[in-house]
Parts: C-alpha cells; structure tokens; sequence
C-alpha cells in the first residue's frame, strides 16, 4: 500500500531524527575516546609525565592550568634557580607548549612557581632570548658567530635595540646555560628572557 504524500514526509522527518541523533551520539562518543587518549599521552597535565623524557611531574598549580588551560608539559625540573629572578628561592619549572589550531598560536612557555608557598607565578617565552650587544656595529660578527644548529637571530625589538635570539633546546638547563654562553661572549651587553603574558 502507498504511503500518502504527508505520511512519507511525517516518515522521512522521522528518519532524519533518527539519523541526526544517532550520527551525534557517534561524534560524541568519538571525541570522548580521544579526550581519554589524549589524557593517557605524556605530556598531558592529566598525565603527570613529560612528553619529552616521560619525567614525572607535580600537578601544576591552577595558576598555570588558568594561564594555559590546555597545554602539553615538554619538560620539568624541580627545585632549581629561577631563570626570571636569580636571586630568589628556588623553583619548580614547567616548559609547556600552548596549543591551537594554527601552528602560529603555539608557543613555549616556562612556568616558574615557589614549590613551597605557591606565590606568583612567572612567565618568559622559552625559545627565545633577547640579546643586546655592546656596539651594533658588530652584528654581523655576532651573527656569524653564532652555531646555527642552535641559535638563530629571528629579529630585531626596536625600542630596546635587543637582538632576538630563537632557541632550539628549551629545558630550564638548557636556557640557563643558553643565558650563561651569551653573556660570556665579549660582544654582549646584556641579555633577558622575555616576559610572557597570558591572554585574557
């Protein structure tokens, strides 16, 4: 028996119901299997391990989960000199990597906390260093001089005359001794970390 012209669209409108619930329910399910890998991955905040060593690592601090809500930990050292303040006490230090969805809206970030009281929070922008040198006439010397498996000069700030410096090795160590290599170097004034803001 033929289905009446209103039947068939009452029995289509069901069908597109059924459809759209069910292909809904599939992406769901989709998306919540890959958060639970995601949240397996190293590197994860969830996941208390480095991505890059698997070293284990203290729950950051909600300080760090606010600035940064969905970040992959690369790396972390624990109790070390503050690469931002020297001086002061000593620090636990997170390298995370902010993701988003174009390659430009991802960036290294150290976090520095006091383990002990949980004050303020800092945070510089890991792969890179600012350099100011001591006569600007020399900056192709400092240029050439420099191991281009390492650094690479990827700029200028101009109100500072600051060269800056783009790091390839990032852990806490590796930019404290990156700090300590420029500010041997004869043609070098100064150098510095620059600050990193969180986006409101």
């Amino acid at each position: 028996m033929a289905l009446r012209k209103k039947e068939r669209r009452i029995t289509i409108a069901i069908g597109l119901i059924i459809g759209v619930t069910a292909s809904s329910m599939l992406v769901r399910h989709a998306l919540d299997v890959k958060d639970e890998q995601a949240a397996r991955k190293p590197g994860n905040y969830n996941s208390l391990q480095t991505a890059v060593g698997q070293v284990k690592f203290p729950p950051l601090p909600s300080s760090i989960k606010q600035a940064v809500p969905n970040g992959i930990v690369v790396f972390f050292e624990g109790n070390r000199t503050s690469l931002h303040s020297p001086e002061q006490d000593l620090v636990n230090s997170w390298v995370i990597e902010t993701t988003g969805s174009f390659r430009s809206e991802r960036l290294f970030i150290l976090a520095e906390v006091e383990p002990l009281i949980e004050g303020e929070t800092r945070f510089i922008r890991a792969s890179e260093i600012y350099v100011k040198l001591k006569d600007t006439d020399e900056e192709e010397l400092f240029e050439s001089s420099l191991d281009q498996t390492k650094y690479r000069v990827i700029g200028m700030n101009a109100s500072s005359q600051e060269h800056i410096v783009q790091v390839r090795n990032f852990s806490p160590s590796d930019l404290a001794q990156t700090q300590a290599y420029f500010n041997s170097l004869a043609l070098v004034q100064s150098t510095r970390f620059p600050q990193w803001n969180p986006p409101r």
